[in-house]
């Protein structure tokens, strides 16, 4: 496979939108004349131009100013764009062509491991037995996230790079009614010898310092093209409804901590939140084995 740099497809575009920044900067630096705060830059992105309508009706002429608003209007200030559609249209068709051969490739792989789930969830239905999956969701970075996770790894920024160092482009997260059905799911997807096993972490048996748990494995999925055969990365994540719960909740009060002024630690108290809700999730599990019995 061909890999085309970050650099070329990021990069190239970057260097173009500088290029039209400057010159646009150059422009409104004309006509500020040497003023430069934001409500002037807001001003000048603000951008009204008029015309008059006459209406004539018999003997009364009326003439009415009508104003109409530029497409600078619709954009952020100090983020100077360009409105040409063919550039637009260009840039678009460039990144196309350097990433979605790529995400159709970790796409393909992802939906190989969904199928994989549902030929066992449908086994279960099928014998009338209790089904250890209760919902299967999935993702695909986008260009921007894998890129952010590059730079974050100190990472030179190119697709082979991406797609030598960062496993979880592809990512599938398998929800079950139990933590003793995560293991009957790791056994299954383990026994299955075209996957290969690349790394597994354990956070239902060893939860981080939060609180978190979840089973991580990453696994190498084979994936059929027309001409030849790819083992393509894919993260498994596989978690009870409990620690599904506990996990968006934390990711919602994380985003708002992200955006807050004030730096607070909720560690701590997210540990004993995650406790509280496992302590009622084992009671649960406890029943439900007896009633199995």
């Amino acid at each position: 496979m061909q890999h085309c740099s970050f650099r070329s497809c990021f990069f190239s575009i970057q260097l173009r939108k500088v290029s039209e920044a400057n010159q646009l900067n150059n422009i409104g630096k004309k006509k500020a004349k040497g003023k430069d705060t934001a409500s002037q830059m807001q001003r000048k992105t603000t951008k009204q131009t008029s015309k008059q309508l006459i209406d004539i009706h018999g003997d009364d002429i009326t003439i009415k100013n009508e104003e109409t608003l530029e497409i600078n209007e619709l954009m952020p200030v100090m983020t100077p764009q360009s409105d040409d559609m063919k550039h637009i249209a260009n840039m678009k068709s460039e990144f196309s062509q350097t990433m979605d051969p790529i995400l159709r490739m970790y796409n393909a792989a992802m939906n190989e491991a969904i199928a994989r789930f549902e030929i066992i969830k449908d086994e279960f239905h099928f014998r009338k037995m209790r089904c250890p999956i209760h919902h299967i969701d999935a993702r695909l970075k986008s260009a921007d996230s894998i890129l952010g996770k590059l730079e974050k790894k100190d990472l030179n920024l190119t697709l082979t790079s991406a797609c030598n160092n960062i496993y979880d482009i592809a990512g599938v997260r398998v929800v079950c009614p139990y933590v003793k059905d995560i293991y009957l799911l790791r056994e299954r997807i383990m026994a299955q010898d075209d996957i290969f096993i690349m790394e597994e972490k354990d956070y239902v048996a060893h939860p981080k310092r939060n609180g978190y748990r979840s089973l991580h494995i990453i696994i190498r999925v084979p994936v059929y093209f027309m001409n030849k055969k790819q083992l393509v990365p894919v993260e498994l994540q596989i978690r009870s409804l409990a620690m599904d719960l506990w996990a968006s909740l934390e990711h919602d009060l994380k985003y708002k901590a992200y955006q807050s002024t004030e730096e607070i630690d909720f560690t701590a108290k997210l540990y004993e939140c995650s406790q509280l809700i496992y302590q009622a999730e084992e009671s649960m599990e406890k029943i439900n084995d007896l009633l199995e019995d």
